[in-house]
Order: structure tokens, then C-alpha cells, then sequence
């Protein structure tokens, strides 16, 4: 029996990390929960997820600054990063797609979009 794919969800708020994890449970994944930026990035080099969702603003250690980090990991850039936000001003969303995210939502997240994303297509 393969393993299940993972998806490490970062957020400083228990609320969203709540909410992410009920409306993933259904895709299948298995769902790791990091709080801050420092831990995000160790789970993310343990448990290999094949996506990370990454809050743009989190204590220790920013998404953007954890997505450069991936996407410049010839062990980890195959992740797929979404960066979301709850501000969605112009100058956040240049800053995540600079970082290298694959994709950029703000909060409230619709739950379409992630759960396209999450199944491979597009938001």
C-alpha cells in the first residue's frame, strides 16, 4: 500500500488552520499543521508534502521567505506552494509571486479555488 500524499497547511491562526484542514480532510490528503514560519519549513523538509499553503505573515519565518527556500531545494522544489494572505494588497501578491509560489489566494479562501489547486488544475 503507497503512503498518503501530504499537505503541510502554516498559519499563526488556529482558526484557519481549522477551517483548511475540515475542507481538506476530504481530498484525501494526510494534513500536517505548522503554526509558525520556523516550523512549517522543518515539517516541510521531514515530511516532503506535495503542497505547502503558507500564510503570507507568520512569526519567525515569512511564506515568502520559506517558498524561496523551497523552490531553490533541488529536494524540495517539486512542491507545490500556495501563499495566501489576508491583506491581498497589489504590493503582497507581487511579493508572494516573486518568492516562486505557484499560486496566491487571500483570505477568506474559497474553497473551490484551493480544492482545484489541490486536485491538480487551475483555481
Amino acid at each position: 500500500m503507497s503512503k498518503k500524499e501530504k499537505i503541510v497547511i502554516a498559519d499563526d491562526m488556529d482558526t484557519v488552520l481549522m477551517l483548511e484542514e475540515i475542507l481538506l480532510k476530504k481530498t484525501g490528503y494526510e494534513i500536517v499543521k505548522a503554526k509558525t514560519g520556523t516550523e512549517a519549513l522543518k515539517k516541510i523538509q521531514s515530511e516532503k508534502p506535495r503542497i505547502a499553503l503558507l500564510d503570507l505573515v507568520m512569526p519567525e519565518m515569512n511564506g515568502d521567505a520559506i517558498c524561496r527556500f523551497i523552490k531553490s531545494s533541488n529536494e524540495l522544489k517539486h512542491i507545490t506552494v500556495v501563499i495566501i494572505t489576508s491583506h491581498g494588497k497589489p504590493e503582497d501578491k507581487e511579493r508572494a509571486i516573486r518568492s516562486g509560489c505557484d499560486y496566491f489566494l487571500t483570505k477568506p479562501v474559497n474553497s473551490r479555488e484551493l480544492l482545484n489547486i489541490v486536485k491538480g488544475g487551475n483555481p
